[in-house]
Order: C-alpha cells, then sequence, then structure tokens
C-alpha cells in the first residue's frame, strides 16, 4: 500500500460557494477507482496509476496538478491535471484524457466521504432552485484520506454547470 500524501494546496476560501469559469479548457487524465458511497478504495494508488500512465503516452503532469474524483457509489475516476499535447498529437482522441471547460458552481463541504451524498444533493438542489443545470460533478479533496485523521475533512464539491 502506498502511503502518500496527495492533499491538495488549495484555499478553501477561494471555492466556497463561487462560481468559476474556465475559459480556457483544462485538460485531466483519467483512470477508474472502485470506491463503496464516494470513498476510493485506492486513492493513493489510483493517482499513481493516472501518473504513470499519463507520462508514458507523452502527457505532462502540470505543477501543483488539480486532482478531481468523479465520484460514484461504487465506481468512479481520478482525474489529474495535465497539459494538453501539442500539434499533430492533439490531434488524436484519447479516451483517457477528459477536456473540462465552461461555467462551475463550488461549494466545501467539511462531512466524511461516506457522507458526501448528502452535500451533494444539498448543492443540486441549492442550484436547481436558482434555474441552473448540472452538467456534471465532481469532488476535489483538498484534505487526503492519509491526512483526514489530522487534518480534518476539507471536500471541494464541484458542479459544472450547463
Amino acid at each position: 500500500m502506498i502511503e502518500h500524501c496527495h492533499c491538495q494546496k488549495i484555499n478553501p476560501e477561494d471555492w466556497h460557494e463561487k462560481e468559476h469559469c474556465w475559459e480556457k479548457p483544462r485538460f485531466f487524465y483519467r483512470v477508474t477507482t472502485r470506491m463503496a458511497f464516494h470513498e476510493p478504495f485506492s486513492y493513493h494508488e489510483d493517482i499513481a496509476l493516472a501518473m504513470v500512465e499519463a507520462r508514458s503516452k507523452g502527457y505532462i503532469i502540470k505543477e501543483n496538478a488539480v486532482i478531481l474524483l468523479k465520484s460514484g457509489l461504487f465506481r468512479g475516476e481520478i482525474l489529474v491535471e495535465i497539459q494538453p499535447l501539442k500539434g499533430k498529437e492533439r490531434r488524436k482522441q484519447d479516451p483517457s484524457c477528459l477536456e473540462l471547460q465552461g461555467r462551475f458552481y463550488s461549494r466545501v463541504a467539511q462531512a466524511p466521504l461516506m457522507r458526501m451524498g448528502k452535500d451533494i444533493d444539498k448543492l443540486t438542489r441549492d442550484l436547481k432552485k436558482k434555474g441552473e443545470s448540472v452538467q456534471g460533478l465532481y469532488l476535489c479533496l483538498i484534505t487526503c484520506p492519509s491526512c483526514v485523521r489530522e487534518k480534518g475533512n476539507q471536500t471541494i464539491v464541484i458542479a459544472h454547470l450547463h
């Protein structure tokens, strides 16, 4: 088992109840991860796997890369931010590469991942009341699973808006 810290260098205040517009696309390399109720079984190992696979395909992992989790009850994806390939290589579609662009709304949650469903539901309900439509949901673990006991739970719930 890999015991490594993957806490992200993110100020929660910059993300709590904020709307963001990613005018330029951001690219992420993704790998499938097993999970139970939004909690990945092998978070650190899957991040390491994503980085190795991405580098083997010629991608460069961004410095202070944002790591996202596309969550599900039993299966999800780990997304590691990469620099896009240039020139001819970029034209090839890689199913492991995800491009995100547009409007996003985020909220910081303090709940454990096992109870994240309530925060996700509340966010989607609140956005629906405002007339917003959610295209996708992502989690950004500010505090990684290895450091939760020491630092407490801090997770950004990110809604990709239509």
